[in-house]
């Protein structure tokens, strides 16, 4: 089932970022604040008391920011990830917002191919974004409003085939 987050949720969700993230998961802190902000958009994947998976967005002026999607190890292949991403894309085409940007490690194939799925594109590569490993993101994105929050396959990107973005964060 899935459901808004709530504070109650915060130390599965510890437990959760910590075994799906490891090095990069975020802190207890991070994690308060996040859930506290009246403006973000976090839900759950609850199943049997249990919280399988998470996912949020925080909406700004005109595009809402993925910040993240988590599913436990042992959940994984299910549809999770893919049911918490359609309902967040709802959420933010309910709002009014244009577009979904998100970053995404350069080595994790099976979270590039699920955003594909759902009509993210690549517009730029964010040179050593993920710390402290110093890992390469893409930065990608999809419109709202015209598709849907289902898998819909490729968009066409606002770059020209071949065009690359390179995002400086050092």
């Amino acid at each position: 089932m899935i459901r808004r987050a709530a504070l109650e949720d915060l130390d599965q969700l510890v437990d959760l970022e910590a075994r799906v993230f490891d090095d990069e998961a975020w802190s207890r802190q991070a994690l308060w604040f996040e859930l506290s902000a009246p403006s973000r958009t976090y839900l759950v994947w609850e199943d049997q008391g249990g919280i399988l998976g998470y996912g949020g967005y925080w909406p700004g002026e005109r595009d809402a920011e993925l910040m993240t999607i988590g599913v436990l190890p042992e959940a994984r292949n299910r549809g999770i990830a893919g049911s918490l991403l359609a309902k967040l894309i709802a959420g933010a085409d309910r709002q009014g917002l244009q577009r979904m940007n998100l970053e995404v490690r350069v080595d994790n194939r099976a979270a590039i191919h699920l955003y594909e799925d759902f009509g993210f594109s690549q517009t730029g590569l964010c040179k050593g974004y993920y710390q402290p490993e110093g890992v390469d993101a893409w930065a990608m994105t999809r419109p709202l409003s015209s598709a849907g929050p289902g898998p819909v396959g490729s968009v066409r990107s606002e770059l020209s085939e071949g065009q690359e973005r390179i995002i400086d964060h050092e």
